[in-house]
């Protein structure tokens, strides 16, 4: 029983101990939410074509295959290797291993851009969704952002002709007493005070407006949480079947059991 409790403690006390490590999404705070749709095809197909025209050139998804992706998506073989399988010689049976050397993205960046086919099940989609929508402009930096989610990334913000310019700005939010309520003044005025490092996006700066930069980002991160497990949605669906069998198994079992009780009696 000892080292029950033991082992216990050491679970849940080094979950306490990683979890007050930081917050989920850096300086960013808690992750924006993001709920998957992996049954909406048109989604998937425009986080598809976004993906590779924006982040094929750098990433890889060489556990992913281009005929899983274009079955899987209903597209057509014929179109999808047209207008999205870059490369005279790239097969539909290939993985998806890149279109950029990495000894020649080592010497651009400084390190080869890591391959993205897991990257929503390392880190979770919703930090995945939160961190391609929190680069700012910050002129001490390379490539002139930064990110509030992860800081410090080598990683240029490739979605910026989309999204606009994004900077760091300061708000008035309102002053939050010791009871855990706002404050107000004696005439019933929240109490503000200016904080700054809000993120806010230059209006007109991008060719799509807030609400459209989201949507394709959403897409985006849909796709690459599809490519992260592919049979996520049959998995998702035969649980149902498992559960349901599970139920009615147990319900037999307990029924049988009664009728072997009433031996014993």
């Amino acid at each position: 029983m000892k080292k029950l409790f033991i082992v216990i403690f050491l679970f849940f006390g080094s979950q306490e101990i990683f979890s007050a490590g930081g917050a989920p999404c850096g300086d960013y705070g808690e992750c924006d939410s993001f709920k998957p749709e992996l049954e909406n095809i048109e989604s998937l197909q425009l986080g598809a074509l976004t993906f590779i025209n924006h982040c094929y050139g750098c990433h890889s998804l060489k556990y992913s295959r281009w005929g899983r992706v274009a079955s899987d998506l209903d597209i057509p073989e014929e179109i999808f290797s047209n207008n999205l399988v870059f490369g005279k010689d790239v097969k539909l049976g290939d993985r998806m291993t890149g279109s950029m050397e990495p000894s020649v993205s080592e010497t651009w960046f400084g390190i080869a851009p890591p391959d993205l086919t897991l990257v929503t099940r390392l880190h979770g989609s919703d930090w995945v969704y939160t961190y391609l929508r929190t680069f700012y402009e910050d002129s001490s930096k390379p490539y002139g952002v930064n990110n509030m989610v992860y800081p410090g990334a080598a990683m240029p913000n490739v979605l910026a002709s989309l999204q606009g310019q994004q900077i760091l700005a300061c708000k008035d939010v309102p002053m939050i007493a010791s009871n855990g309520g706002v404050r107000r003044d004696e005439f019933g005025n929240d109490i503000t005070e200016e904080k700054c490092g809000y993120l806010k996006t230059i209006e007109d700066s991008g060719s799509l407006s807030v609400e459209e930069f989201d949507e394709v980002i959403f897409n985006l991160v849909n796709f690459m949480t599809y490519v992260g497990e592919p049979s996520r949605v049959d998995r998702e669906r035969m649980g149902w079947y498992a559960i349901l069998f599970f139920v009615v198994f147990t319900a037999l079992s307990y029924l049988l059991f009664r009728e072997y009780q009433k031996d014993y009696h």
